[in-house]
């Protein structure tokens, strides 16, 4: 069945984180790097309204350009319109004034009257001022055929008329009809009113031609604004097509974000809410059931504290893949919030294929990380429900699986819980232990106990360890089994070792001067930058030096973490702390590593005290450490030693320091054991 990534589409989103509980670092490494979505929408909305713009700007060009040349082509057609009509009235007018001037001269000839003479001569001016208005309408080629042909036959007409008018002058008048009548005041007559008609003829049709082109040009720009229109739509439908397409993608760009984490790419809180009602609905309908897996990191906080969020953001990111990775068909993942991750399996699960899933989770979480040049463990705890035997909504699924969280967290890190019923009297309990220890913090419930530490040989008390202890209320003493990992999981192990130091260091004027006083580090601690700071301006603070206290960090902190241990280990010394490496034994750090780092006390851890004598293998361990002891230089501690045989087989093995109940259990300041040895601190 192929590996289902998880229930969004957009199965590779950028990485940036939705951060219910963080902000994002590293949205630059984001394939994509998207935008946020008011500027995806915007931009969408922003091309729209630009193409429109643009096509409003367009049309508005188009119509000043319409109305502009329907205004010029209106106005040149007018004035086409009246040469072509003043054409028309010259050409009516030249034949006219021709047809008087020939009646004119005829009269002359039939009457002999000098009146017909003095008409015609009048008309003459009148035809040439009709010739030269008829040269300002015509074409240039029409005015050269016009003068062409008429340029000679007028001058002889004229000239022959002249000679006719004469005739009749001294009663020759037979003579003048012979003139009028000939053939060739008939040719050259013909000649001139053929040419007056051409020409009458070409003026006109010149105008008529131009209002045609007007006509013709008019067709064109129109037919040009109706294409330049049809493309500008074009442009606008293309535009608002792609607007909307980039609209829909924005839209779904929405919807995704709306619905993803952005750090790591999966599910958010709101989208695994509707696949499980989705899923639910399914399963309720085919009446099998769901698996819901509430996985918590182990050790990110620190890391993210002590590296930054870059760092603790690739972490997430990478925990996300690993997930990814380990899922199979119907198995879902999702980003819960903070280091927590949720598996949402809707196939018909059984409780083991659940708990094989679980631990797959876990074994691939346990893995070091590479985290640029870091290398990193972090491991992750896993909470199981199932529905409907759980419950029957996404919320209570979810609660309870964070019930079984809780249980697993409780009993050891790395491990894994299936609900049950008596977990929300756990949890609830939990909760309510978890706000007492804030409150007891601010009150000053914690107080500090004492356990001495003795030389084997003598019995002398050398040193003592600081352990807390818890003055409830209302359940009275607690010891710090029954609160110091709620402490570690609720973040509030660093201000406990403060408020336990502060109440130790104002009793240290009760105790021996050359006491020095141990106190436990927890491994979240050890990659608190701060750790060393903190620890010197407390004791400033009460006037002790660093030589008086003891820093004990666990073997398996400082395998976990081998670069913060050498950096705290380093920080430490420099400032004058004696460091003592605390159950040794129980981790799994090789001799090479051992001899980088510059304790100054080995403690064997009580687990091989107890089984000293009933297990070979035990005191094989204990001889081995202590060798190793001596051969680094540094003395041995045994923790744990209940009896005298015990202390004596340990001293034989050469063992130098004790600590048990054999020699005194942790107690306030003033119970202790050999008070009256050596002078006391002076107050601060």
């Amino acid at each position: 069945m192929p590996r289902r990534r998880h229930f969004l589409d957009a199965a590779n989103a950028p990485a940036a984180d939705g951060r219910d509980m963080r902000a994002p670092a590293e949205a630059a490494d984001a394939p994509g790097n998207l935008l946020p979505t008011a500027s995806i929408v915007g931009q969408a909305m922003g091309e729209a309204r630009r193409a429109l713009g643009l096509v409003l700007v367009g049309a508005a060009v188009l119509l000043a350009m319409l109305v502009g040349e329907r205004w010029l082509s209106s106005t040149a057609e007018q004035a086409a319109a009246r040469r072509h009509a003043e054409a028309l009235r010259v050409a009516g007018a030249m034949r006219l004034v021709d047809l008087e001037r020939t009646t004119a001269a005829q009269m002359a000839v039939i009457t002999g009257q000098p009146r017909w003479v003095e008409r015609f001569d009048s008309q003459r001016l009148e035809f040439e001022r009709l010739q030269a208005e008829a040269r300002s309408l015509a074409p240039a080629h029409a005015i050269e055929r016009f003068d062409s042909e008429t340029l000679s036959a007028t001058a002889e007409l004229e000239d022959m008329r002249e000679s006719a008018f004469e005739a009749v002058t001294v009663g020759a008048a037979d003579v003048a009809r012979k003139i009028f009548e000939g053939n060739r005041y008939r040719e050259q007559s013909a000649l001139l009113q053929q040419a007056i008609a051409d020409f009458s003829e070409a003026t006109v049709a010149a105008a008529g031609a131009e209002i045609n082109a007007l006509r013709r040009r008019n067709a064109l720009f129109g037919a040009g604004l109706l294409v330049c229109g049809g493309l500008l739509g074009a442009f606008l439908w293309r535009r608002l097509a792609g607007s909307r397409t980039r609209f829909l993608h924005a839209e779904q760009r929405v919807k995704h974000l709306a619905a993803s984490d952005l750090l790591t790419g999966l599910p958010n809180r709101a989208a695994l809410h509707d696949e499980m009602a989705a899923a639910m609905a399914r399963a309720e309908r085919a009446g099998t059931h769901l698996a819901v897996l509430m996985i918590d990191l182990d050790r990110f906080k620190p890391i993210n504290d002590r590296h930054g969020h870059l760092v603790g953001d690739r972490v997430l990111k990478e925990v996300a893949r690993r997930l990814c990775h380990i899922l199979r068909g119907g198995e879902t993942c999702a980003r819960y919030g903070g280091d927590e991750f949720v598996v949402l399996v809707d196939d018909d699960v059984q409780p083991s294929a659940a708990h094989h899933l679980a631990e797959r989770v876990v074994r691939a979480m346990s893995e070091p990380m590479q985290i640029g040049p870091l290398s990193v463990t972090i491991g992750a705890t896993v909470g199981i429900a199932r529905f409907p035997d759980d419950g029957r909504d996404a919320d209570e699924l979810l609660r309870k699986a964070d019930s079984a969280l809780y249980r697993a967290k409780a009993e050891s890190r790395g491990g894994l819980s299936f609900y049950n019923v008596g977990l929300d009297e756990l949890v609830a309990e939990r909760a309510a232990l978890e706000q007492a220890m804030r409150d007891g913090l601010t009150r000053g419930e914690f107080v500090a106990y004492f356990q001495p530490i003795v030389e084997l040989n003598s019995q002398r008390v050398q040193s003592v360890e600081l352990l807390a202890r818890w003055q409830h209320p209302q359940r009275g003493l607690l010891p710090p089994a029954q609160f110091i990992a709620l402490a570690e999981d609720a973040g509030l192990i660093g201000a406990l070792m403060l408020s336990v130091l502060r109440n130790a260091f104002a009793e240290l004027p009760a105790l021996p001067a050359h006491w020095r006083v141990s106190v436990n580090v927890a491994p979240q601690q050890i990659q608190d930058e701060t750790l060393v700071p903190q620890l010197l301006a407390l004791l400033a603070e009460h006037g002790v030096p660093p030589a008086r206290l003891d820093v004990e960090l666990t073997e398996t902190a400082l395998v976990r973490d081998t670069s913060a241990a050498r950096r705290v280990m380093r920080d430490l010394k420099l400032a004058g702390f004696t460091v003592t490496l605390d159950d040794f034994g129980t981790g799994h750090s090789s001799l090479a590593y051992l001899a980088e780092l510059d304790f100054d006390k080995i403690k064997i851890d009580r687990s091989f005290v107890h089984t000293l004598r009933e297990r070979p293998q035990s005191a094989k361990v204990v001889d081995a450490i202590i060798g190793l002891s001596r051969s680094l230089g540094v003395p041995a501690v045994a923790e744990g030693i209940e009896t005298e045989a015990d202390a004596t087989r340990l001293l034989r093995m050469g063992c130098a320091l004790g600590q048990g109940y054999l020699f005194g259990r942790p107690v306030p300041a003033g119970e202790l054991p050999g008070l009256g040895e050596g002078p006391r601190a002076t107050a601060a």
